[in-house]
């Protein structure tokens, strides 16, 4: 029944420029985002939906269409309009385009829109190779730079390098590129190096930092100059076990578990801890908005659950050969969405699992079907 419904969600969402982020067609949802509609797009593209890979293309096409002259892709694209952000630019929308055209060129087999993208796809990864800054290797994130666009996370962020390297394996695999096959490989070291406690002799980008850092069962949340978010990323570990990164399963399994004792469910948070008022962080929180402060206490970034990243993590999992989690994340979306109405909201609050946010949302929708796969 929800199969349908969230099909439906998608499929009303789709324009003649793209796969809008939502079908309501409300406000700035109304838009080609570029994180969006790739992961929608990559979604129909796994349950081999015609229609919605139909949408991926013409929001590929879209979003090139308005690529700058640095090579950046927009964040969003409305009519003849383009964004590349608000506050600050999107580091993840140029990298989700990367990916999602790689994964419908290669589904599709269009030989003439691999030749037509191929030098935008380069353009897009010398944009990208700007943003490290150093030449070490991790792309540098700005506060508020990816789809957290309100969070605190910044600097050297797990969620963006991730990406970064599925963005390089892909393009490698599309164009049959040894450099980049080398340098995907080299940057996944450097994340399973840098963003949790290893026995590795190589060197470290922050050696200071690291050596203060606690162990955990996950990959931090990000590195900067003055040290490590040692928060917990849902959305960057789910990609990083997805893509098959070194980390103990086991461990990250009991942690999840001991995730849902505490909150008493399993619309697991986005970030984890929270941030409250008399935590430090807040002061990062409290002015990061654009229209309206959403980052209360177990709400939106702060500590809300999304179902997108839940059905990466569940998809993740799963194919890591871990199947009793997926099964408990997606029996507790369809008791709320049977509970609390089937119109796939943006996030679920987490202390009292208010669906929150903007309804008919693709993201959700999307999420739903990647946890029934």
């Amino acid at each position: 029944m929800f199969t349908k419904k969230a099909i439906n969600v998608i499929e009303q969402a789709i324009s003649d420029q793209g796969i809008l982020a939502s079908s309501e067609k409300k406000d700035n949802y109304a838009r080609v985002w570029s994180r969006d509609s790739m992961m929608t797009g990559i979604t129909g593209i796994l349950i081999k939906n015609e229609m919605i890979v139909d949408g991926l293309e013409r929001s590929i096409i879209t979003l090139a269409d308005h690529q700058w002259e640095n090579g950046q892709i927009p964040s969003n694209v409305y009519g003849d309009k383009a964004s590349y952000g608000t506050l600050v630019g999107r580091t993840d929308a140029t990298i989700w385009w990367i990916i999602g055209a790689c994964e419908y060129i290669a589904y599709s087999k269009d030989e003439v829109l691999k030749e037509t993208l191929k030098d935008k796809i380069y353009k897009a990864f010398s944009c990208l190779k700007t943003w490290e800054f150093n030449q070490r290797g991790l792309l540098y994130s700005p506060l508020g730079g990816n789809w957290a666009d309100e969070y605190v996370t910044s600097g050297y962020v797990l969620y963006d390098n991730v990406l970064r390297y599925w963005a390089l394996k892909n393009t490698a695999e599309l164009y049959v590129d040894e450099n980049l096959k080398s340098l995907a490989e080299t940057i996944k070291k450097l994340i399973e190096n840098n963003f949790r406690k290893n026995s590795s002799d190589e060197s470290k980008y922050h050696q200071t930092a690291y050596q203060k850092a606690k162990e955990k069962p996950y990959f931090w949340a990000s590195l900067n100059a003055n040290g490590y978010d040692e928060r917990f990323d849902l959305a960057g570990n789910a990609l990083a076990i997805f893509l098959g990164f070194d980390i103990d399963m086991d461990g990250f399994n009991q942690f999840l578990e001991q995730l849902s004792k505490e909150f008493k469910h399993w619309m697991l948070p986005v970030f984890y801890p929270i941030i409250f008022p008399k935590d430090a962080d807040w002061n990062l929180l409290e002015n990061n908005y654009s229209y309206d402060f959403k980052n209360h206490p177990y709400q939106f970034h702060n500590g809300g659950s999304w179902p997108i990243y839940l059905g990466w993590l569940s998809l993740g999992l799963k194919k890591r050969g871990y199947d009793k989690i997926p099964e408990k994340i997606l029996s507790q979306y369809e008791n709320l969405l049977t509970e609390k109405g089937s119109s796939f909201k943006e996030y679920y609050s987490t202390d009292q699992l208010i669906p929150s946010g903007t309804d008919q949302l693709c993201f959700s929708a999307s999420g739903y079907l990647l946890m029934k796969m």
